[in-house]
């Protein structure tokens, strides 16, 4: 009985350990299309990248901000933006017209005294520039934050190994002899 489980116990083990999501050399890049904002991106032990980023003293007007950045590898995001003000239509109070990641539009509260957006699932793309949109007005010192998780998604190779798997599996397991009772 050992012996005939030994190939999908095989099976088990390649399956997760190739498995895992392939990570490239850690190369984030990040850029905005205006001075004094940064985004701080961090990659974490487990594949998982986390983003802080923000502006205070948005002064007096409409404003557009666009954040860019890069990550090595494919993963789905997740972000969420807020605001606060002392009083509504204050100096310090600012109203978010959209925030766009990524083509998906970030939903919750908009316009009014604390804002708070969110957007779960966005699709990341390994290499290549992604991007988030905020528009909003400023009465004067506006000031939003916001932060972002990027988790790793596996790779379609990973997922037909991992397939394969199982169907090895269901298929060693199908081809065991059983004990059969007869009666005389």
């Amino acid at each position: 009985m050992i012996n005939k489980l030994l190939p999908a116990l095989g099976a088990i083990a390649a399956v997760v350990s190739f498995s895992a999501p392939a990570q490239a050399a850690s190369v984030i890049t990040t850029k905005t299309n205006y001075t004094g904002a940064n985004m701080n991106i961090a990659l974490g032990t487990d594949g998982t990248y986390s983003a802080d980023f923000g502006k205070s003293g948005i002064v007096s007007g409409n404003f557009e901000h666009i954040y860019t950045f890069t990550l090595p590898a494919y993963l789905t995001g997740s972000a969420s933006i807020n605001t606060s003000a002392v009083r509504l239509k204050a100096a310090n109070d600012l109203d978010l017209f959209s925030v766009v990641f990524n083509g998906v539009a970030l939903t919750g509260t908009y316009g009014s005294l604390n804002e708070a957006v969110f957007a779960n699932d966005v699709p990341i793309a390994a290499g290549k520039e992604n991007t988030i949109v905020i528009k909003g007005l400023s009465r004067g010192n506006g000031s939003y934050g916001a932060q972002a998780t990027f988790a790793p998604v596996p790779e379609p190779a990973s997922w037909a190994m991992m397939i394969g798997g199982f169907a090895f599996v269901g298929g060693a397991l199908r081809r065991r002899n059983t004990a059969r009772v007869a009666f005389a």
